[in-house]
């Protein structure tokens, strides 16, 4: 029996899954990372090209895909004037 923590479901269903995605405005095939936090949703996201796929880092001598670290804040009232900010992901 696996243990269990108060207020913690078993499980969640394919549509609430998907749910947190579509609040961040996106699909899973287009995330590497989707990060829930106190201040906001933390998303590393694949670069997709005109034709609609996934588009290779050309400059990382690692290869790889183009990816995007996004993060979507959280506010708590009217006032705030935070918003998303998206930077690339740099090659190692």
């Amino acid at each position: 029996m696996a243990k269990t923590i108060e207020g913690i479901p078993e499980y969640i269903s394919r549509e609430q899954y998907l749910d947190l995605f579509h609040a961040a405005g996106v699909t899973p095939d287009k995330v590497q990372e989707l990060r829930l936090a106190p201040d906001g949703i933390h998303a590393i996201v694949f670069h997709f090209n005109d034709e609609g796929y996934r588009e290779l880092d050309r400059q990382n001598p690692n290869g790889g895909y183009i990816k995007h670290r996004v993060f979507i804040p959280i506010r708590n009232s009217e006032d705030e004037t935070k918003t998303t900010r998206v930077k690339p992901v740099k090659g190692k």
